[in-house]
């Protein structure tokens, strides 16, 4: 084997959990900490993302479909703390193109590190379906149209009818997570309508987890976040099965 299997460490007496995040993320952390469980510890790689431009959107297009950030590179410094899982703390790239070619990918990472590995897109699809599989949903984006278009094509080849979808348009990576959740909460209720059935969330950099609860309650719709499903895909593929108060229904009740 190209790695050394993970291993428990004392203070990891259930799991290690590798992260991998884009170097400008500073959301996917500090949420997986308020999700993990005792004796679950994370360890997280950063790699290096192009910048994308906001100013032109058919470069803007064309970068989405044809970027490339240093992810084996970032892959081949993280396998060295021998992690039992890697989860992908990085939403866009897991939805270019359909559901088949995103189970592709995970595939290819998981033989590249030997051991299981969780994307967003793939994720969020398996907490949809544990929560009874809704079709017809709701999406919020942090990105610009022909990010949500794209992610958008993702779950209809998937099976689901986004039938409402709401970018934010922020104007970079690092200001993603400096969005108000006041300002989130308005977005969610701008994305809501009587035909959505279930709330999706996509962008990692959005903080969301801590909100999650409060806008299931307010809107009487189940949320599926990309940190939440990924965090939640990775703990139920370790064996772990706490349930997590507090952070939405997937996590809470699955």
């Amino acid at each position: 084997m190209r790695f050394v299997p993970g291993s428990t460490d004392v203070l990891a007496s259930r799991a290690k959990l590798g992260v991998i995040v884009p170097s400008t993320n500073s959301t996917v952390g500090p949420e997986y900490e308020m999700l993990r469980p005792h004796g679950v510890t994370h360890h997280i790689g950063r790699m290096v993302l192009p910048p994308r431009p906001y100013d032109n959107m058919d470069n803007y297009r064309q970068a989405l479909e044809h970027e490339e950030g240093g992810l084996h590179e970032a892959l081949e410094v993280l396998m060295n703390c021998e992690p039992h899982a890697v989860a992908h703390g990085h939403s866009i790239h897991s939805f270019r193109g359909t559901i088949e070619r995103a189970e592709e990918d995970v595939r290819e990472l998981e033989k590249f590190c030997e051991r299981p590995f969780f994307t967003p897109s793939i994720s969020v699809v398996k907490g949809l379906r544990a929560i009874g599989n809704p079709k017809r949903i709701g999406v919020l984006t942090p990105y610009w149209p022909p990010a949500g278009e794209l992610v958008a094509n993702f779950f209809r080849s998937a099976g689901f009818d986004p039938v409402s979808v709401v970018n934010m348009e922020t104007t970079g990576p690092t200001r993603v997570s400096q969005v108000p959740y006041a300002v989130t909460m308005k977005a969610f209720e701008a994305l809501d309508t009587p035909q959505v059935e279930a709330f999706v969330h996509v962008g990692t950099a959005l903080p969301v987890t801590a909100i999650t609860e409060a806008i299931e309650r307010k809107h009487g719709k189940p949320l599926i976040g990309v940190n939440v499903a990924t965090y939640w895909a990775a703990l139920r593929a370790l064996g772990i099965q706490d349930k997590v108060r507090g952070y939405g229904c997937l996590i809470a009740e699955h």
